[in-house]
């Protein structure tokens, strides 16, 4: 019998008690059931399942479905943008960029299907991709230049990017492998420069 219960006099029916960080070990466990199997049907009762916990209780820590792979997303961006800080040039931010994507293309998914104009509503997934953006304002633009032009410039690589690993997802690129798509986008987006 607990403390609690020996000062209330209740006794549980519960053999055990989850401890720990219920929400962080939430989105440990989403973020590796989206890296196997993709987000589109991902539920809060698989999550709670894989936890051994009562998916109600996920409710206390996620508003819904959405905030939990908005979380799955901040995790994923924080993740790519610590690997990007690696980045020196242009090309070398395409590079590692591509890799990650092509390596983890079920959270590159859902990192990309968050919709931008919720953002401002979600600070930590806005903030963790501001941290990708940063790091390619970092290496595509010089600090001193126009912030438009640099904006533009960030703008273009990450369209050419994703529209280049969405295409090659597809099947619809004629390249024979992920290193030669990576060598094709690094080429064009150096390039621009």
């Amino acid at each position: 019998m607990s403390e609690t219960e020996k000062e209330t006099g209740r006794v549980s029916n519960r053999a055990t008690y989850r401890h720990g960080n219920v929400r962080a070990d939430a989105v440990d466990a989403a973020y590796r059931m989206v890296a196997r199997e993709g987000h589109e049907k991902l539920s809060l009762r698989q999550v709670a399942t894989e936890l051994g916990i009562a998916h109600r209780s996920l409710y206390n820590h996620f508003a819904d479905r959405d905030a939990l792979l908005d979380a799955v997303a901040t995790e994923a961006f924080t993740k790519l943008a610590a690997r990007l800080k690696r980045a020196a040039t242009s090309a070398d931010f395409t590079r590692i960029y591509a890799r990650y994507a092509l390596k983890n293309r079920h959270i590159y998914g859902l990192m990309t299907s968050r919709p931008h104009a919720t953002m401002k509503n979600k600070p930590e997934l806005q903030s963790a991709v501001h941290l990708v953006i940063s790091e390619a304002m970092r290496v595509s633009a010089p600090a001193d230049a126009d912030p438009g032009l640099r904006r533009r410039a960030v703008m273009k690589d990450f369209i050419l990017m994703h529209g280049g690993l969405s295409l090659f997802a597809a099947g619809i690129l004629d390249l024979p492998s992920e290193a030669a798509l990576i060598d094709e986008l690094s080429a064009m987006i150096a390039a621009r420069e």
